[in-house]
């Protein structure tokens, strides 16, 4: 009886420690560069799905953010709540750069509105903090 006792005491620790890993923030920071590499703050981010690469729906709609940049060129974007723990892979989305958030908003209401500064794409990996840089050649 000992034995079943310690055998199912081993099994439910077993089980249950893998149930308790602490799921890590998954982020993307874009840093915005001009031409001569200087840090470009108070320009406006947009981190997107395109509707060709993923469609419509409320995780596309959940991944369309936008941001000012920082001092320091940067603007981060947390995406922990769309990531679920044991997904494989997450995201790669297009990145748009404005100089004033009348062109992001523009942009946003009309796809062919507005036309970006500059422009790339940020790979995301799960739970890791990512980092890409987008060199604005017309940014101040």
């Amino acid at each position: 009886m000992r034995n079943l006792l310690i055998a199912s005491f081993l099994i439910l620790l077993t089980i249950s420690v893998p149930g308790c890993r602490k799921e890590k923030e998954t982020t993307a920071t874009i840093i915005v560069v001009n031409a001569a590499g200087e840090a470009v703050p108070n320009v406006f981010v947009r981190v997107y799905c395109p509707d060709a690469t993923c469609g419509t729906g409320t995780l596309e709609e959940s991944m369309d953010r936008n941001d000012e940049t920082g001092s320091n060129g940067k603007a981060k974007f947390n995406y922990t709540e769309a990531y679920k723990l044991g997904q494989a892979g997450f995201a790669v989305l297009d990145v748009e750069v404005f100089l004033t958030e009348a062109a992001l908003d523009a942009r946003i209401l009309n796809p062919s509105g507005a036309t970006p500064e500059a422009s790339g794409v940020v790979k995301i990996e799960e739970e890791v903090e990512n980092e890409q840089t987008i060199v604005c050649q017309t940014c101040p």
